[in-house]
């Protein structure tokens, strides 16, 4: 499963980018897809309560995965460069470093949540009536996070490391195993909220042990060393990465302020047609993610090889590839928003909800590809500053302005639409930056 033909430095970019960004989208796909079955297992299963309170319950595993992709695209780039460069011996420091980080984030999240959970459940905007739904997928969710965790981080590591075919196939076991016992924790033995965390959490766990396989093989020369940890190492990892914590980290702000306005304004049903949004929109964002992860490599290699052209090239095929899938979602959406919705439930003013919900929101997807393809070029190329203030104006600034003033004048259209003008405003401000520094040297 590893593309030994593939040469970073001399195969032609529009090769290269199919090479890298297929197996990646088609991974982000497959990931997507078994979170989308598991929505409609959920709905299908539990009802739509079941969908408001995994909604509720998510915010705590988006910190993880956040976490996890801070660590995992902040290591893979570094090691990335170190391999252009030929420093086998770097590389196999961040690695180990990077699966340190993972270990104890895990064990700090997993502690806290634990202790605190009720408080947590309540803080994160759950109703008396949901509580405990909230609660059968939040503990055992985060039991297994650290399985997501490795998965997440390690499968930037393996993809970077010219075998994109065997990350992809991580995520199809996952996807297949959760799937299989969807059907059979949720609908046949009836066990709920929570047959449906343990179903996500072992399709997690068989994914970090097939990667982690990986690492074992005879031909995969980077190796987990026992390492100090050094403070310069977890900096440039995490600086490296800060814009994917971010960009991830924002899921969970914007679920709990979207789950909190919409609990005022519509109640339950607000949650739940919200829930349904949401797990449809992953799947879009999972596509340009990986758009954006097919990139990185490339433009790593590249820049620590010194070949400048090649890091433009891909940059200017990534939006032409971007904008068209963009365009191509929209057209999507507009004709079968009412289809999608209708798998997950069947309750009529749930879909109507939903529909003009998705419908507004999902025009975001214009300027999030162009977002995402931007922050991951500079990330790839350790201009973190500025990937950084890019990645928090989308998810804080921009979609917190968005959140508490726009449903005040339009209502809850306007909850619908503070993630398009977040993406918007984001595309704005780096195209504001990009015209003003003449020479050019980071857009």
């Amino acid at each position: 499963m590893k593309f030994r033909s593939i040469d970073l430095e001399k195969d032609s970019i529009s090769r290269l980018f199919f090479n890298f960004s297929f197996p990646a989208v088609m991974g982000m796909l497959i990931s997507a897809f078994y979170v989308i079955v598991d929505g409609i297992f959920i709905g299908r299963g539990i009802g739509g309560d079941g969908l408001a309170a995994i909604n509720l319950a998510y915010p705590i595993i988006t910190l993880t995965i956040a976490l996890s992709l801070m660590f995992g695209t902040g290591g893979a780039t570094v090691i990335s460069i170190k391999q252009g460069e030929g420093n086998l011996k770097e590389v196999n420091r961040y690695f180990s470093h990077m699966i340190i980080l993972n270990v104890i984030s895990y064990i700090l999240i997993c502690s806290l949540t634990l202790i605190f959970q009720d408080k947590i459940i309540f803080l994160l905007g759950s109703s008396e009536k949901l509580f405990y739904l909230t609660k059968a997928y939040l503990i055992p969710g985060v039991i297994f996070s650290i399985f997501f965790m490795l998965s997440i981080s390690l499968n930037a590591v393996v993809r970077n490391n010219n075998s994109p075919n065997f990350a992809m196939a991580s995520m199809g076991i996952g996807a297949i195993v959760n799937i299989v016992l969807d059907a059979l924790f949720i609908i046949k033995f009836k066990w709920g909220m929570y047959g449906a965390a343990y179903a996500t959490g072992i399709a997690q766990m068989a994914s970090a042990l097939f990667l982690l396989s990986y690492f074992f093989r005879k031909d995969c020369n980077i190796k987990f060393i026992k390492e100090t940890l050094n403070l310069q190492i977890i900096k440039r990892i995490c600086s490296n990465g800060f814009s994917s914590f971010i960009l991830e980290f924002a899921v969970a702000i914007i679920t709990i302020l979207f789950n909190s306005t919409l609990m005022i304004l519509t109640g339950e049903i607000g949650v739940a047609a919200f829930s349904i949004i949401a797990y449809i929109f992953y799947v879009f964002r999972m596509i340009f993610n990986g758009l954006a992860q097919g990139i990185q490599p490339i433009i790593s290699y590249n820049f620590g090889a010194k070949h400048r052209d090649r890091i433009k090239a891909t940059l200017i095929l990534g939006h032409k590839i971007s904008l068209i899938v963009a365009l191509s979602i929209l057209f999507f959406v507009y004709f079968e928003r009412n289809f999608i919705i209708e798998f997950f439930n069947g309750d009529i003013e749930l879909i109507k909800l939903a529909s003009r919900g998705l419908l507004i929101y999902s025009s975001a997807v214009i300027f999030l590809g162009a977002n995402f393809i931007n922050i991951s070029y500079l990330q790839s190329m350790e201009k973190s500053t500025f990937a950084n203030i890019l990645s928090f104006g989308r998810s804080f600034v921009f979609i917190i302005i968005g959140i508490f003033t726009l449903p005040d004048f339009i209502g809850i259209d306007g909850v619908w639409l503070s993630l398009p003008f977040a993406d918007f405003m984001t595309f704005i401000t780096g195209a504001a930056v990009t015209l003003k520094k003449k020479n050019r040297k980071i857009l």
